[in-house]
């Protein structure tokens, strides 16, 4: 419907009359942003010192828990992969449909013959929901719920600005603006590029990469360099597969996939390497989930070729293994002991002083290493060359937030 400007009447929003859905405009969609360091490994042919038995053991209202701060830095980089293999989905589901409500809101008020100061509550109230439903939803995986909040908040402010001046042509068009921002970050394409399970560019890859720099790692000018660029392959023993990476290039191989292109399927090999890799020291008494982590050492970002393939750079596996309480990750890796893996010494990465071990692994002795942090056991770097005769092994690790000084 054709329409013409109208002054409102006392000043006030109260009044604007006539369809407001006019013309298109362009809109800016948000872009969300990303946020290890090695330090020389220390190899020790001793085992943890035992505690004085002079000293007694004070009381406690909970058992202890192995490597606690270790266990808090599995724990948010496990759940975050196991939120992605259990509850993406549904939430994705969930913040489209919220937005698209919104966007029904938003047309209906341009749409409508009156504007006033009820039609933007109205586009108030509908936004403010979408913006809380982003927030429980997505909020603590992705960035888009504080960005949602500052861009909605601008084309409110500019759409009662407009209004007291009874402008309706220009509210219309901040109005239509709105509806193209949410219509933009509600689409597929915002989804599988931004909040994407497949190539994930955002607080999960933090975690697993930690931005940890050498304080040795500065440039002339005794600035920090950045971290080196961080790619971590994921599998969750629910299926679910996906990268957590940072950079400009698409990766166009199936994580641990079943592509059907081609007779090969690398993804496929991957996980049945992981398989071999870790079933001796897989114990699913207790257990609630477990995850594969491959960590690639990957070139800087200008070195690395159009045709990007993982599988054509260095990489250390990390088996990750949820029990119920950190009583069943005792108990599990007590049984790991008692039958399968064999032990020789330590090993610290870092901070953490992880148990040298050795399997049997499709035929051939593995060496490994393994180590309780609460709830959580974990299997790191297995390989058919011992610990002690590795030459150049650790590049891989220093992406991982394992690696600390």
């Amino acid at each position: 419907m054709q329409w013409t400007r109208r002054a409102l009447l006392a000043g006030t929003a109260v009044g604007l009359s006539g369809c407001l859905s006019t013309g298109r405009s362009n809109v800016a969609y948000p872009e969300t942003s990303t946020g290890t360091a090695a330090d020389e490994p220390l190899v020790d042919a001793e085992t943890t010192p035992a505690v004085d038995e002079g000293e007694e053991a004070p009381q406690q209202a909970e058992p202890t828990v192995p490597n606690r701060q270790l266990a808090t830095e599995v724990e948010r980089v496990y759940g975050g992969i196991e939120w992605f293999a259990t509850d993406y989905d549904a939430s994705i589901a969930t913040y489209q449909r919220v937005l698209g409500n919104a966007m029904a809101t938003v047309q209906r008020v341009r749409d409508a013959a009156e504007f006033d100061a009820g039609s933007l509550q109205l586009v108030r109230r509908a936004t403010d929901r979408a913006v809380a439903t982003a927030r429980e939803e997505l909020g603590g995986h992705f960035g888009i719920p504080g960005q949602m909040r500052e861009e909605i908040d601008a084309h409110i402010a500019t759409v009662r600005r407009f209004g007291r001046r009874g402008d309706l042509d220009r509210i219309d068009v901040e109005l239509e603006r709105l509806y193209e921002y949410l219509r933009g970050i509600r689409s597929d394409l915002f989804v599988r590029r931004v909040l994407s399970d497949r190539q994930i560019d955002a607080r999960l890859y933090r975690h697993l990469h930690d931005d940890t720099l050498d304080p040795e790692d500065e440039d002339e000018n005794g600035d920090d360099e950045e971290a080196d660029p961080g790619l971590f392959e994921l599998h969750h023993s629910t299926g679910y597969a996906g990268y957590a990476y940072s950079g400009p290039r698409y990766i166009e191989r199936e994580p641990f996939g079943d592509d059907a292109g081609g007779d090969e399927n690398e993804g496929r090999e991957l996980l049945a390497r992981q398989r071999t890799h870790f079933d001796a020291v897989g114990e699913a008494t207790g257990r609630t989930g477990f995850a594969y982590v491959v960590s690639y050492a990957i070139p800087e970002v200008a070195d690395q070729p159009t045709d990007f393939d993982p599988l054509e750079y260095d990489r250390t596996p990390l088996f990750v293994q949820r029990y119920a309480d950190v009583s069943a990750a005792g108990a599990a890796v007590d049984a790991l002991f008692d039958t399968a893996v064999s032990r020789e010494g330590a090993y610290s990465f870092g901070r953490d002083r992880w148990h040298r071990v050795y399997y049997e692994a499709g035929g051939d002795v593995t060496y490994a290493f393994l180590i309780q942090a609460g709830p959580y056991v974990l299997v790191a770097a297995p390989s058919e060359v011992a610990w002690e005769e590795r030459v150049d092994w650790t590049d891989p690790l220093d992406r991982l937030w394992l690696w600390r000084p």
